[in-house]
């Protein structure tokens, strides 16, 4: 795969690579292979300040009739 970039970014990757002893090749096959692991952790964060937030503002019988009446949907 082809993706062009600017002269910037890939002087980025190439000293980012260099810092870890690696290729441009290898730090990105690993950066890659990483990102889904990162967005799981991204959209847990997410989900839990969420949830901290609706703990906080809506009493227990609020939450558990909303998840009721969504479920039911």
């Amino acid at each position: 795969m082809s993706i062009p970039i600017s002269e910037e970014v890939h002087e980025r990757i190439r000293s980012c690579a260099a810092a870890e002893g690696k290729t441009p090749e290898e730090y990105l096959q690993e950066a890659i292979a990483q990102a889904p692991a990162r967005d799981r952790s991204t959209r847990r964060a997410q989900l839990e300040c969420a949830l901290n937030e609706l703990l906080r503002t809506a009493s227990p019988e609020e939450i558990t009739g909303a998840a009721a009446g969504r479920i039911g949907t």
